[in-house]
């Protein structure tokens, strides 16, 4: 019932606005086409005017070449151009006048003065083209104010015609005809205003009052639902719209809906509420866990990058050295043994630094490998703490001895034993004496030691000392970093990738214990390697 109501009024409404839009359309398309009009002998009269000043420069390049010869082809080419383009414009111009009957007596003037134009550009431009600068032109003065005067002829008159009066007379045409047009155009603009102003007053005023009656009509059987909706937003989910048995009309019908509704709503409002809890925890787990893995990546992208840097450094030095030392030796004859030996000692001390060097990439690309032997203590052995300590003292000791530096160990009384791997607690002893030789001006002490701690019985600290050039403070926390070496050390030893330390604390760091980088006051550095001592375990596993 409302429904019907509602559409006889849309109906009558629709039908009233469809009858103005199309008047107003109509009255539109009539001001469109005035003002193209004007638009058109807008664009007329632009280009005669172009015309005329274009064809006045073209008459000023003649003069200036019949005096000089240094008229610029290229700009008399411009104003030709420019004036058949204009041309090209008033033809296109007349075409679309031909075709408006409203512009007939114009179009006869213009259809003439065109012709005549057309005429005159022919001519003048067969003329023109024949005076080329740098060709000799008539020199007596007579003879070229003969020409100049040919010339005249050729700007100024065509066909017994006066070009100059013709052009003045087209502009003054198109100059009356462009103020009649767009006189036009604003008569047309203003109809279509006063037309439209009409229109939209008398819709707005019937709009009005069917909206009135339906606001008032709508309000009323509205009210209900609002009052359920306000109930509803409030909390109370048992409340209910009074409805008719059956629903006489739509809004009863949307009452037994809203009911529906809210009975929906108070039945899966708990369900929604646990469910969102559950998926905003997922989601925050989620996202941090994405957030932990991004940084993660980007830390190894890091790292990779800055290895792949050092190893084509580190690389490259000695391998270019290599080469250098070979090629100068064999570039050469005739040199005795000695000389030959020199070159191939040379080479051997650089061959063993490169090996150093991979040595020390090799040992950063296993640390994943060094940190998993934690996880797998049944792959560890035994080791005698001093038998371990001796034999990385050995290694070092011809080093040591060849920069004068003097070596003491101080091993425990009691046979204290690790469990791990030897090979790599071996290596991170060498790593920390070969630093303490390689960091100690000549004539150094370097001390190795080890003892229980005194606050854990059951972990060893092992510790080297040495007199060398230490470290500042503010570098300790960077020691251990990977590719990090302080400016004395760089100073002192300019070859090294700053790896060791890192490979160092990764070895202890996968046997249970750390690495800690202190500065002894009287100068140098104390490097304190602590782990975990060995259980007690019977002897066949000690064996």
């Amino acid at each position: 019932m409302f429904k019907a109501r509602l559409g006889v009024w849309l109906g009558v409404l629709v039908a009233l606005v469809a009858t103005q839009f199309a008047v107003v359309v109509w009255l539109v398309n009539q001001s469109e086409l005035e003002r193209s009009r004007s638009l058109r002998a807008k664009d007329a009269l632009v280009q005669y005017i172009d015309l005329a000043a274009n064809k006045q420069r073209l008459k000023v390049w003649f003069a200036q070449y019949l005096l000089t010869d240094e008229a610029p082809v290229p700009l008399r080419d411009g104003y030709l151009q420019r004036m058949q383009g204009s041309l090209s414009e008033l033809e296109r111009l007349h075409a679309e006048e031909a075709a408006d009957p409203s512009a007939s007596a114009i179009e006869k003037v213009s259809r003439e003065t065109l012709d005549a134009l057309h005429t005159n550009f022919q001519a003048l431009q067969a003329q023109i083209l024949q005076a080329q600068p740098h060709i000799p032109h008539p020199n007596p003065s007579t003879e070229r104010a003969a020409v100049w005067d040919e010339m005249l002829g050729v700007f100024d008159i065509s066909q017994g015609q006066d070009m100059r009066t013709l052009i003045k007379e087209a502009i003054r045409l198109q100059e009356a005809h462009s103020r009649a047009t767009e006189a036009a155009a604003k008569i047309a603009l203003e109809r279509s205003r006063s037309l439209a102003i009409f229109s939209i007053l008398s819709t707005i005023l019937l709009s009005i009052g069917f909206v009135a009656y339906f606001a008032w009509d709508i309000r009323r059987r509205m009210a209900p639902l609002l009052d359920g909706t306000l109930a509803l937003q409030a909390g109370r989910m048992d409340h209910r719209i009074a409805t008719a048995a059956h629903g006489r009309d739509e809004f009863d019908r949307l009452s037994l809906s809203f009911n529906r509704m809210a009975e929906e709503i108070q039945l899966h409002r708990a369900n929604e509420a646990s469910q969102r809890q559950r998926l905003e925890d997922a989601v925050a787990q989620r996202t941090q866990a994405l957030h932990e893995a991004n940084e993660q990546l980007l830390e190894i992208d890091r790292s990779r990058r800055q290895f792949f840097a050092n190893i084509s450094h580190e690389l490259r030095t000695p391998t270019t050295a290599i080469l250098g030392e070979s090629e100068i030796t064999l570039r050469r004859s005739g040199h005795p043994e000695a000389f030959y030996r020199e070159t191939l000692e040379r080479v051997a001390a650089i061959a063993r630094q490169l090996g150093a060097r991979i040595a020390e990439l090799m040992a950063v690309a296993r640390q994943s490998e060094d940190k998993a032997i934690k996880a797998k203590p049944e792959s560890l052995e035994l080791i005698a703490l001093p038998a371990l300590l001796q034999q990385a003292l050995a290694q070092q000791s011809a080093a040591a001895t060849q920069q004068g530096h003097q070596l003491s160990l101080a091993l425990p009384g009691d046979g204290l034993r690790l469990r791990g791997s030897a090979a790599k607690l071996g290596q991170a002893l060498t790593i920390l004496i070969d630093n303490a030789i390689r960091y100690t001006p000549a004539q150094g002490q370097i001390r190795i030691g080890a003892q229980r701690s005194d606050e854990d019985a059951q972990q060893l600290h092992i510790w080297v000392e040495d007199s060398g050039i230490g470290m500042a403070p503010q570098d300790l926390p960077r020691a251990t970093e990977r590719y990090w070496r302080s400016d004395a050390a760089r100073k002192l030893r300019p070859d090294g990738m700053g790896l060791g330390l890192p490979i160092a604390e990764g070895i202890a760091e996968s046997h249970g214990g750390h690495l800690q980088i202190s500065c002894r006051p009287e100068g140098g550095c104390r490097v304190l390697l602590s782990l975990p001592l060995a259980a007690n375990e019977p002897d066949e596993k000690k064996s």
